[in-house]
């Protein structure tokens, strides 16, 4: 009897035991929410301007370890050489300018001044490039906060024309120097200057953005022409999309010192059911109005209701 009651308390030792090894070897569940995922991996990019394989010098995206002003000016300018040590961060689909083997020298802020010391490599690349080497650099800098201008030298002396095309550079280069630029004027009357952020997608279908400053015949506010050139159904450069529905109206505007309102009709939405606004419409305007306007946030509205 007494042995009996032993095997039995034995064996019920033993099933506790084992239910108590098999949670732990299989824990509870977690639920995980992306605040508590994005505390535990902490991931930063940051806004690079690269060239894509239409030519385009277009707005993308490089991964930093950098947290200091300092650091981040270096990781970043290091992203934009050819052959840099940061190549393998480097998105598929997009190349840097800088020509291979050159250096920054020195750097320093001086207000929202940037100013960058390049070695001679810099200017060793081809004529029609050398734009485009500039454009990369001003619009990677300018996108670091509170960075509003640049000043280019090579060896200690200031950068004011380019070799090989011969284009005069302001003493402070800012994103007023503009993009991939297209001149669509029959005259030189009413000329206005304005950049539109475009849409296009890599081989892997994700999609990004191409900034474009045009310049054109109009008298118009830039936020009409921006809004006429989202919503346009005719592109003079097929690689250039906008996902705005070309029945979209902005109905009115108003500025409250660096905030903007924008009123539209039901167009703006992709679905009048749901109500929804696609992300890449979103984007595409807002950094435009942002390179043409000094503005900390926009406001959408639809028939006066915002979304």
């Amino acid at each position: 009897m007494l042995k009996r009651i032993s095997i039995k308390q034995i064996g019920k030792y033993t099933i506790l035991l084992l239910i108590v090894f098999l949670f732990y070897l299989f824990p509870e569940k977690q639920n995980y929410t992306l605040e508590k995922v994005s505390k535990e991996i902490k991931t930063n990019y940051h806004d690079i301007f690269l060239i894509d394989k239409n030519g385009y010098v277009s707005k993308t995206n490089i991964q930093i370890t950098s947290t200091k002003t300092e650091e981040l000016i270096e990781e970043l300018i290091e992203g934009l050489i050819i052959e840099g040590k940061y190549q393998d961060k480097v998105p598929n689909g997009f190349s840097p300018l800088l020509p291979s083997n050159t250096k920054l020298l020195d750097s320093k802020i001086e207000g929202d001044i940037l100013i960058l010391n390049f070695s001679k490599e810099l200017l060793e690349t081809k004529a029609e490039m050398e734009e485009k080497i500039i454009e990369s650099i001003i619009y990677t800098m300018t996108s670091i906060d509170n960075i509003d201008g640049i000043k280019i030298q090579i060896e200690g002396n200031n950068l004011n024309k380019l070799p090989k095309s011969g284009k005069l550079l302001s003493d402070v280069l800012t994103r007023n120097f503009g993009i991939n630029k297209i001149y669509n004027i029959i005259d030189l009357k009413d000329v206005t200057k304005v950049t539109i952020y475009y849409l296009n997608k890599t081989n892997n279908n994700e999609s990004y953005y191409i900034p474009v400053t045009k310049y054109i015949n109009s008298k118009d506010d830039k936020i009409k022409i921006i809004i006429d050139e989202l919503t346009s159904k005719i592109s003079y450069e097929s690689n250039l999309m906008s996902y705005l529905n070309y029945n979209a109206k902005l109905l009115d505007y108003s500025f409250n010192e660096d905030v903007l309102d924008l009123n539209f009709n039901e167009f703006l939405f992709d679905n009048s059911e749901n109500r929804k606004v696609l992300e890449e419409v979103i984007y595409s305007i807002s950094y435009s109005i942002m390179d043409n306007y000094e503005v900390s946030k926009i406001n959408f509205f639809v028939n006066n209701q915002e979304i």
